[in-house]
C-alpha cells in the first residue's frame, strides 16, 4: 500500500512537471496602439497560434501584445515591463520578444530550446556593436571590442531565460545614465549588463531555414486605406539665413525635387529660394515658437485644401525619400496620427510623469487634422524650448496617436549599426556633419525619386 502511494505521488508530481513544461514559453510582441500596427501584431499572434496547433507539445504559455498588456508610456523600452512579465509568468522558462512586423517560426524556437538551460542566464539574439562613438549612444564607446556593449537587433527578435529575467527585474534603471530613452535595444543591454549571444542563423536579418525570427517588409499590407500620393504631403522646412547658401541648395537638388508642396520658413526673405518669413524672432536652438507659428500658418492656409492630408516638418539638413514616405503613409492614410522616430523623456520610472516625443531631425509627420487641433491647444513655455519635446507633451495632452517607425533617423547613417540599416527601407537621415550629404542621399534614399546619378 505504501509503495502504491509513493507510485501515485510520483506520477502526480511528474504530471505537474509536464504541465509546467508544456507552458514554459512566453512571447511578447512589441506592438503599438494604432490600427495598422495592432493589425500586424494580431496577424503575427494568430500565425503563431496556428503553428502551435500542428505541434504535439507546443509549450506555449502566453502571447502578449505590448499595446494591450503593457500600455504604459515607456513600455516600448522593454525595461519597465520586465518585472510584471516575470511576476505573471514565474513558472515559465523562456521569454521571446519580437516586433509586430516579423515572422516567428515556432517549431525552430522549440528545437533551439531543447539544448538550452533556463536555469542559466541566457540571452540569445542578433547581436550588434558600435564601430565608433555615436551621438545616439551619448558617445559611449569602449576601445576594446571584447568589452564593447553588444545589443540586440529588435527586428530579428531576442530570447531571455527566466533566470536572466529574474536577475534584472529589480535593477536600478539609473544604470542607463540618462532620463532620455533613445535606443531601446542599446539601453536594455546596459541594464542587462551582459553580452547577447549572437546567433545570426536563428535570429535573422533575412529568411533562412533555421530562423526563429526574421523581419518582414515595412511596406506590407498598406493598400486598404488608399494610396498616399506626393501631392497630399506638404513639407515645411525650418531654415535660417546662415544656411541659405549651403544647406538649402543640397535639399533643393535632392529630395526637394520630389516634393510637390514645399515651403521654406526662415528669418530673412530670400526670393531665390524663396523663403517665407513669419513674425518670429530666430533662436539658436529649440525653435518651439517658430514651429507652432508655422503650424498656425499652415493650418489656416490648408483649411480649405482637400488634397493635402499630411504636413511633414523637417530641418534644412534633413534628407528624405519622398516616394518612400508616401508609400509608408498609406498604412495610416486618413487617420489622425503623428509619425516619426520616437524618443522618450522620464518614461522608465513613474510613467505618468514622462512622455514620448518624435525627434525633429528625422522629420515629424502629422495629419492635417491633428495639426488643426495642436494650434488651438499647444503652447511654448519659452520661445526657444525644444519644439519636438513640447509637441510630445501636447500630443500626450490631446491623447493623440504617436507612431514610431524605424525608417526615420535623427542622425547620419554613420551613427547606426550596418545590420540595423539593412532591416528596414530607409526614409530619412539627419545632419550634414562630416559627411557628403549628396552622396548619402544617392546611396540610401534616391531610388524611385527624380534625382539622378549624373546630376550635380
Amino acid at each position: 500500500m505504501f509503495l502504491n502511494c509513493i507510485y501515485f505521488v510520483c506520477v502526480y508530481l511528474l504530471s505537474i512537471s509536464r504541465i509546467l513544461e508544456s507552458s514554459d514559453v512566453v512571447i511578447t510582441i512589441l506592438s503599438q496602439n494604432n490600427e495598422y500596427n495592432a493589425e500586424q501584431a494580431l496577424r503575427l499572434k494568430n500565425n503563431i497560434l496556428t503553428q502551435t496547433k500542428s505541434i504535439k507539445d507546443p509549450r506555449l504559455n502566453e502571447i502578449y501584445m505590448l499595446h494591450e498588456e503593457f500600455p504604459g508610456t515607456g513600455s516600448w523600452t522593454i525595461i519597465p515591463i520586465l518585472k510584471k512579465l516575470y511576476q505573471n509568468n514565474k513558472n515559465s522558462k523562456w521569454f521571446l520578444f519580437c516586433e509586430e512586423n516579423a515572422f516567428v517560426n515556432y517549431k525552430n524556437l522549440l528545437i533551439t530550446l531543447k539544448n538550452k538551460n533556463s536555469n542559466e542566464s541566457v540571452w540569445l539574439g542578433y547581436g550588434v556593436k558600435d564601430k565608433h562613438p555615436t551621438i545616439i549612444h551619448h558617445y559611449a564607446f569602449e576601445e576594446d571590442e571584447k568589452k564593447r556593449a553588444s545589443y540586440p537587433l529588435f527586428a530579428a527578435g531576442f530570447l531571455m531565460s527566466v533566470e536572466l529575467l529574474k536577475s534584472i527585474v529589480d535593477k536600478d534603471v539609473k544604470a542607463i545614465g540618462s532620463d532620455f530613452a533613445i535606443d531601446a535595444s542599446y539601453e536594455l543591454a546596459l541594464v542587462v549588463n551582459r553580452r547577447i549571444q549572437h546567433l545570426p542563423l536563428k535570429f535573422c536579418l533575412k529568411l533562412s531555414p533555421d530562423c526563429i525570427v526574421h523581419p518582414l517588409s515595412e511596406r506590407s499590407e498598406c493598400t486598404r486605406f488608399g494610396k498616399v500620393t506626393k501631392d497630399s504631403i506638404y513639407f515645411a522646412v525650418k531654415t535660417c539665413s546662415k544656411f541659405h547658401v549651403d544647406r538649402v541648395p543640397v535639399l533643393q537638388s535632392t529630395w526637394g525635387r520630389d516634393a510637390v508642396h514645399i515651403e521654406y520658413f526662415s528669418d530673412k526673405l530670400d526670393d531665390i529660394i524663396p523663403t517665407t518669413v513669419l513674425n518670429v524672432s530666430n533662436t539658436e536652438r529649440g525653435h518651439c515658437l517658430k514651429t507652432l507659428t508655422i503650424f498656425k500658418y499652415l493650418s489656416k492656409k490648408l483649411l480649405s485644401n482637400k488634397t493635402v492630408k499630411w504636413i511633414a516638418l523637417t530641418d534644412d539638413d534633413t534628407l528624405i525619400s519622398v516616394p518612400r514616405l508616401a508609400s509608408i503613409l498609406s498604412c495610416w492614410n486618413g487617420q489622425q496620427i503623428a509619425l516619426g522616430q520616437r524618443y522618450g523623456y522620464n518614461i522608465r520610472g513613474d510613467q505618468s510623469l514622462g512622455y514620448n516625443y518624435l525627434t525633429g531631425g528625422g522629420g515629424i509627420i502629422l495629419s492635417v487634422a491633428l495639426v488643426h487641433k495642436l494650434t488651438t491647444s499647444c503652447q511654448c513655455y519659452t520661445p526657444d524650448a525644444p519644439d519636438d519635446m513640447v509637441l510630445g507633451m501636447c500630443l500626450k495632452a490631446l491623447n493623440a496617436t504617436v507612431v514610431h517607425s524605424p525608417v526615420f533617423h535623427q542622425a547620419r547613417p554613420h551613427d547606426y549599426a550596418d545590420e540595423y540599416l539593412e532591416s528596414y527601407p530607409m526614409v530619412s537621415f539627419h545632419k550634414h556633419w562630416m559627411i557628403d550629404p549628396i552622396e548619402v542621399y544617392r546611396h540610401w534614399l534616391y531610388q524611385d525619386s527624380s534625382f539622378g546619378h549624373n546630376e550635380l
